[in-house]
């Protein structure tokens, strides 16, 4: 899997107010940090509680919302005194690739980080992938069954009205999705889905939602959401296709003018660690750390065959991907 360089996570914080920075464990940390994520809201929570059980000195406040519209945020706040959040958490690797590159991420090398594979960690340690997200496609098997089920995503246009995707201008492991396909298709592939009259919904959760429900038999949406519909009765398929997934480590990252970077470490430290991500495995998620089994049934990071993401170039061009998508399938 290609070494990736990324860019945002964001908390919002109030803080202990020091100026003085710590080695990391030489006290222990505390008061208030802001978490900026597009976790789920159901497991944002979860996980942030088990964190501060961990770490009962610390009170974790998250924001959650789509990685767009955190992004925008991120960028109205930048302009208007700086941002606010501690940490960020998000699906849009690209966003902490500008955020780094201009200078608004704090360095830290977590003692967990070796345990971590090089390539879902920035060379210069200013973000870590906290989990491995994977663009699947899902089926409905009331619908369609397994045997006409698109086996690759050069077959998904075909099942047009019956096809359902999630929308890039919402969802930030979209954003990586349409990227890496306008690298490896072009932008035939998004004329030909919209000629078939695939249908474009808010986001993954909608999408999976939607599948469950009957609306559509066939979905683009990630593999954690199935997972645990599955576990939950529904009768749901993933399949993996076979150019690849589109496997996105979803970056966490300290932004630099965090008034509590010591609380900040003790969270990115959390995320890596076996604890933290035997939770997100418990959830469904792939964990990034190879010394956590995987949620059962599903695939190791390792072996998971995945599509090449280009981040540096959808980093430099995201404003033109969107644009672009929207012209061609949402007018």
């Amino acid at each position: 899997m290609r070494r990736f360089t990324w860019v945002t996570i964001a908390l919002l914080v109030v803080c202990l107010g020091t100026t003085m920075v710590p080695p990391a464990g030489a006290q222990p940390a505390s008061g208030t940090i802001v978490l900026y994520t597009s976790v789920p809201q159901e497991m944002a929570t979860e996980f942030a509680g088990a964190f501060m059980r961990k770490h009962p000195q610390i009170k974790l406040e998250v924001l959650r919302s789509g990685s767009t519209e955190i992004e925008m945020r991120i960028f109205a706040e930048i302009e208007t005194g700086g941002i606010r959040a501690d940490l960020l958490w998000l699906a849009d690797a690209p966003i902490f690739i500008t955020l780094r590159d201009r200078g608004l991420l704090l360095a830290y090398r977590s003692p967990e980080a070796r345990h971590v594979p090089e390539q879902f960690r920035d060379r210069g340690n200013n973000f870590i992938a906290g989990r491995l997200i994977n663009m699947v496609i899902a089926v409905n098997t009331t619908l369609i069954p397994m045997r006409a089920a698109p086996k690759s995503w050069s077959d998904f246009p075909k099942f047009g009205k019956t096809a359902a995707m999630p929308n890039p201008l919402y969802s930030g492991s979209v954003f990586v999705t349409v990227a890496t396909f306008v690298q490896k298709y072009g932008w035939a592939w998004f004329e030909r889905a919209r000629k078939e009259n695939i249908q474009v919904l808010r986001g993954n959760t909608e999408v999976a939602r939607a599948l469950a429900a009957r609306e559509f038999g066939v979905g683009m949406t990630l593999d954690f959401m199935v997972y645990g519909m599955i576990q939950d009765g529904a009768p749901l398929a993933i399949i993996w296709p076979e150019e690849g997934a589109v496997s996105v480590p979803s970056p966490v990252a300290i932004i630099k003018s965090s008034k509590n970077p010591e609380a900040a470490r003790r969270f990115v430290d959390y995320a890596i660690s076996v604890e933290g991500q035997k939770f997100l495995a418990s959830k469904g998620v792939v964990p990034v750390r190879e010394d956590v089994d995987p949620p059962k049934g599903q695939p190791r990071a390792s072996e998971i065959k995945t599509l090449p993401i280009p981040f540096e170039w959808a980093a430099k061009n995201a404003v033109d991907i969107r644009t672009r998508f929207e012209q061609i399938m949402m007018r």
